[in-house]
């Protein structure tokens, strides 16, 4: 049997409260370097916490806050 593989999903995309991995951040982004730095990283776990006009995410025990644009720029994947 064969496991179905998903296919990576903009962290827009996620549900609230699923535990996601970051695949990657899109480069051209001019805000990608500052998503980096705020602990985006590839192989990172995050889960998003509220989705309103700023998405609310849980990432390396904080609290941050992205606008919502800025979460189509980076790719994950459900755990």
């Amino acid at each position: 049997m064969s496991a179905i593989l998903e296919q990576p999903i903009s962290l827009k995309q996620a549900r609230c409260g699923e535990p996601l991995r970051i695949l990657s951040v899109r480069n051209e982004c001019p805000a990608s370097q500052r998503l980096r730095e705020l602990g985006f990283c590839e192989e990172a776990v995050v889960s998003k916490l509220a989705d309103g006009s700023a998405m609310i995410c849980r990432l390396c025990g904080i609290r941050v806050a992205i606008a919502r644009d800025l979460g189509e720029r980076i790719l994950v994947e459900r755990l």
